[in-house]
C-alpha cells in the first residue's frame, strides 16, 4: 500500500499534513503534562498540611509516652495528649484523602488534555491516508488499459469540479459515453493528477 503521492505537489501536501498532525502531538502531550502539573500544585498545601498533622500526632503520643510515668498527673495528661495525637491523626488522614482525590483528577485531566486531541487528529488523518492509499492502490492497478481508462474517467466525472472537467473537454460525459479515447485518456490521467498517481513505467494512454 503506498504512503506517499507519485507527484510532488500531492506528496508535499501529504508530508506537510503529517508533520502538522505530529505537531499536535507534540503541543496536546506537552498541554497535558501542563495541566497535570498546574492541577497537582493544588494539592501541595494538602500534602504539608497531612505531613504537619502526622509529625504533630507523632510529637504528641512521644510527649504522652515520656510523661505517662508523671506522678500525680502522669495518666491524665498522656490520655490528653494521646486523644489530641489520634484527632491529629485523622485531620492528617483526612489531608491525605484530599491530596490523593487533586492527584487522581490531575491525572485525568492531563490525560484528555493530551488524549482528545490526539485521537480526534490522528483518528481524522489515518482515516484519510488510508483511504487515500486504497484509492491510490487502486488507480495504479487500473491506469494503463483501456477498461481501466474507462472507469478511472468516470471517477473524475463523478469526483472532479465542473470547471476542471469542462477544460479537458465541453461535453466530457458525451465523450465518456461515446467512448472517445482522447476524452477518456484526459479525464483518466485527471484522476490519477487528483490522487497524485503516476502511470506505471512505460504504459501510456490510449488517445486515438
Amino acid at each position: 500500500m503506498p504512503l506517499y503521492a507519485d507527484l510532488p505537489a500531492r506528496r508535499t501536501r501529504q508530508v506537510v499534513g503529517d508533520a502538522g498532525c505530529l505537531l499536535v502531538v507534540v503541543a496536546s502531550v506537552l498541554a497535558g503534562r501542563a495541566v497535570h502539573a498546574a492541577v497537582a500544585g493544588v494539592a501541595d498545601p494538602a500534602r504539608r498540611f497531612a505531613d504537619g498533622s502526622t509529625a504533630l500526632a507523632d510529637g504528641l503520643r512521644s510527649t504522652g509516652g515520656s510523661l505517662e510515668r508523671a506522678p500525680l498527673v502522669g495518666d491524665d495528661v498522656a490520655g490528653l495528649l494521646d486523644r489530641s495525637a489520634d484527632s491529629a491523626a485523622s485531620l492528617a488522614r483526612a489531608a491525605g484523602e484530599q491530596r490523593d482525590a487533586v492527584l487522581h483528577l490531575a491525572t485525568v485531566l492531563g490525560l484528555l488534555t493530551a488524549l482528545l486531541p490526539v485521537l480526534v487528529v490522528v483518528g481524522v488523518r489515518v482515516v484519510r491516508r488510508l483511504r487515500w492509499a486504497a484509492r491510490a492502490r487502486d488507480a495504479r492497478r487500473l491506469a494503463g488499459t483501456s477498461a481501466g481508462d474507462r472507469v478511472l474517467a468516470l471517477r473524475a466525472l463523478q469526483r472532479r469540479p465542473g470547471p476542471v472537467l469542462l477544460a479537458v473537454d465541453p461535453d466530457p460525459a458525451t465523450g465518456w459515453l461515446t467512448g472517445d479515447a482522447r476524452v477518456v485518456a484526459d479525464l483518466a490521467d485527471l484522476e490519477l493528477a487528483a490522487l497524485g498517481v503516476r502511470r506505471p513505467a512505460g504504459v501510456t494512454a490510449a488517445r486515438t
